[in-house]
């Protein structure tokens, strides 16, 4: 995975007082559709895969992960890393902050230098721990009163809830098509072509998907899918209707410049 070569400073929001108000405000800001996350850690544990896990239930992604060692805090901050590429998260707040330990932070900072994001550390205490303060010096850092950078958060204006939108297909197996068409010769006594041929020129067209199929299928890749080179698997087979086996042989330089 590719570093960040100038990553935003580390901003240090000092909160003494642990004020409600900060808090209630740091959590109205959390928007990922807008760039902005906000972390709230898990208490009662200093697990670097635990922070990890919550990085990336606030993105919306299911969490514990599957398929990998449970203590291993590595995967679980490459797929929090390559989510935070893959959407537009560019601020991202951590919550009691003044808790982290040596190796948390760490792991927070290589995720800041692999994705670029601006992190955002909120202690809620009079003073950072003296590791916190001796790691800084070797970063670029600000440091900033809370009253300065979460005022309270504005009260709530009550308003009509949108109606909860019915998943007419949830919990049903969907049968997406795949695409069928290659073939390896194009006569028995042809010579065998290295770039297999494209489907429009087998007449093949990939077949247009219903609505509901094709929202059920974005909610799932966004809510169930934790695994990103999963969840790009699933969301190009179903937009070019290619089976995975094909899609194992393309190239990145098969790839236009604009993602076709």
């Amino acid at each position: 995975m590719l570093d960040c070569p100038n990553p935003p400073p580390v901003t240090v929001v000092l909160d003494p007082y642990d004020d409600v108000v900060h808090t209630r405000a740091a959590l109205a800001s959390h928007a990922p559709h807008h760039g902005r996350l906000t972390v709230h850690p898990t208490p009662g544990t200093d697990a670097a895969v635990a922070l990890a896990y919550d990085v990336l239930a606030a993105l919306g992604k299911p969490v514990p992960l599957a398929g990998y060692r449970p203590l291993d805090p590595a995967p679980a901050w490459a797929i929090a890393a390559a989510w935070v590429l893959a959407t537009p998260i560019t601020h991202l707040t951590l919550l009691r902050a003044h808790l982290l330990t040596p190796h948390r932070f760490r792991d927070l900072l290589t995720l800041r230098r692999r994705t670029g994001v601006r992190l955002v550390l909120v202690c809620h205490h009079r003073a950072m721990r003296a590791f916190l303060e001796r790691e800084l010096r070797q970063v670029d850092h600000l440091v900033a009163e809370a009253s300065a950078l979460l005022p309270e958060a504005e009260p709530a204006v009550p308003e009509r809830q949108a109606p909860h939108t019915a998943r007419p297909l949830a919990n049903r197996w969907l049968a997406l098509p795949a695409l069928t068409t290659l073939k390896a010769f194009d006569e028995p006594t042809g010579p065998c072509r290295c770039t297999a041929p494209m489907a429009a020129d087998r007449d093949f067209f990939p077949p247009v998907m219903p609505p509901a199929t094709e929202a059920e299928v974005a909610w799932r890749l966004h809510r169930a899918t934790a695994h990103p080179y999963l969840a790009a698997q699933l969301a190009t087979a179903t937009f070019t209707a290619a089976s995975t086996t094909q899609l194992a042989t393309a190239q990145v330089r098969d790839l236009g410049a604009d993602g076709t």
